[in-house]
């Protein structure tokens, strides 16, 4: 590293005579002049001479200030060096410049030194910076999906909305967006958008695993009819044979239609390989034996889930009405 008191002393003599020299050259020798101490600074970047690669960059700061790659680099090197607040300086430089193209470093110095749960002032920061920078670069789809997550933090949710749609302008259907709206609009109790949204998707990308078992599972909430529901479990299970959560949904969906009961236990038999310590399995395998007739290995099963569940969970008292069910 290069002596501080030497290195103050040269930025002083940068200062007091680099300037009155530039200011005699040609643009053309500016120019040369520039380009070989940006490439000279490159190489000892290379070489990690940082001091050397910093004292050339402000050599062409000095031959051209609005140059932005000079200064997101400079404030790079700064940062580095642990000298924070000149290095946002250049950094908040480089990005008024050119916001499209030098958003992503000074947002992220800034986010670097967030700590904690962030206020709206600092929130609201953020996204000016990031609506800036999206004026400049419109069809950049991750400044775009940045900006959605600082919206959700402002539950600012039409503009939330509105950032995914330029995402999906840019680039077509994509599952982070889905799943964004998917996740919204169940914040806001809007269900059937929150159904929509996954469907949506789904129509350009039928297999999209998590956007799919995302849908099955709405749906069984709201208590969809079997006929509706068992094209999306055999569709889920051929991306994915070994969801054990689906397994057992879909199992218990026969279940309570009582139908295809053979299949039904095929099915909660591979989610218990997957899970053997799993209670809501137990159960559900113990309610399929004893629609078929198999009592005594009904109970045996269903004493095994009573045994296994945990005494605070909500499904005790589910597997308890089963368990009086089988042993009537």
């Amino acid at each position: 590293m290069v002596n501080g008191k030497r290195f103050i002393v040269f930025l002083g003599l940068v200062g007091m005579f680099a300037g009155p020299i530039m200011a005699q050259q040609t643009a053309r020798q500016r120019e040369q002049q520039f380009t070989y101490y940006w490439y000279a600074a490159r190489q000892a970047q290379e070489a990690k001479e940082y001091d050397r690669a910093l004292m050339l960059l402000l050599l062409c700061e000095q031959l051209n200030p609005n140059d932005a790659m000079t200064q997101e680099t400079i404030g790079l090197l700064y940062w580095g060096t642990g000298r924070n607040l000149e290095a946002i300086n250049h950094l908040a430089r480089a990005f008024v410049l050119d916001p499209g193209a030098h958003w992503q470093v000074y947002y992220g110095l800034l986010n670097h030194f967030s700590t904690g749960v962030e206020n709206t002032r600092s929130l609201e920061t953020k996204r000016n910076i990031l609506k800036t920078a999206a004026e400049a670069s419109p069809k950049d789809a991750e400044l775009w999906e940045t900006l959605a997550t600082v919206y959700v933090q402002l539950e600012d949710w039409t503009n939330t909305l509105d950032a995914l749609d330029h995402i999906e302008e840019i680039q077509g259907a994509d599952a982070r967006c889905a799943m964004m709206r998917y996740r919204l609009y169940r914040y806001l109790k809007k269900d059937k958008q929150a159904r929509q949204a996954l469907e949506n998707y789904l129509a350009v990308d039928p297999i999209d695993e998590e956007v799919l078992g995302q849908l099955i599972d709405l749906l069984n909430e709201k208590n969809t009819p079997l006929k509706r529901m068992r094209p999306l479990y055999d569709r889920y299970l051929l991306i994915n044979p070994l969801n054990d959560h689906i397994l057992n949904n879909y199992a218990w969906a026969l279940a309570q239609k009582k139908t295809d009961l053979d299949y039904a236990e095929t099915l909660v038999l591979r989610a218990m390989k997957i899970d053997e310590e799993n209670a809501n399995y137990m159960d559900t395998y113990a309610w399929i034996l004893y629609l078929k007739g198999e009592h005594n290995m009904a109970r045996y099963y269903i004493r095994k889930a009573m045994q296994m569940v945990n005494p605070t969970s909500v499904l005790k008292d589910e597997i308890w009405k089963h368990y009086k069910t089988i042993y009537k």
